[in-house]
C-alpha cells in the first residue's frame, strides 16, 4: 500500500475537496443493503490494512484510528461514498491507495502543505 505516491497522488490532492471531518453521530438507521455492507466491509479492510502497514505514516494511522473509535463503520463508509460520488471519475474504488486517501480525508487527515522552495539566488 502506498501513501500518496504514484497513482494515488491525484486522490491525495482531492482531499482538499473533502467535507469537514466526520464526527460521531448516534442516529437510528434502517437495515443496510448488501451493497452498503459490502462497501463498509471494504472500507474496514482498507483501514485495517493501513493500520498494520509500515508504509502508512503515523499521522494517517492516528486519524484512521480516532475516526474508527468515534464513528461506526457505516458512517465512515457513507461519508466515503459521498466524497466519491461528488468527485466522479477521480477515485478508482478498486485502487486501495486512492481509497485510503479518501477514507483518511473523510476521517479528518489533512496532509501538511509542502514547504515552499526558496527563490534562486542571483
Amino acid at each position: 500500500m502506498r501513501t500518496g505516491r504514484g497513482r494515488a497522488g491525484g486522490a491525495i490532492l482531492a482531499i482538499a475537496l473533502l467535507p469537514a471531518a466526520l464526527h460521531a453521530q448516534a442516529a437510528p438507521q434502517t437495515r443496510p443493503t448488501k451493497a452498503q455492507i459490502d462497501n463498509a466491509a471494504f472500507v474496514l479492510r482498507v483501514i485495517t490494512s493501513a493500520l498494520q502497514s509500515n508504509e502508512v505514516e503515523q499521522p494517517v494511522k492516528n486519524a484512521l484510528f480516532e475516526c474508527l473509535y468515534a464513528n461506526p463503520v457505516s458512517k465512515v463508509s457513507e461519508a466515503t461514498d459521498k466524497v466519491i460520488a461528488a468527485n466522479p471519475g477521480k477515485v478508482d474504488r478498486k485502487d486501495v491507495s486512492q481509497m485510503l486517501a479518501v477514507i483518511a480525508g473523510v476521517c479528518g487527515y489533512r496532509p501538511a502543505a509542502p514547504a515552499a522552495k526558496p527563490a534562486p539566488k542571483k
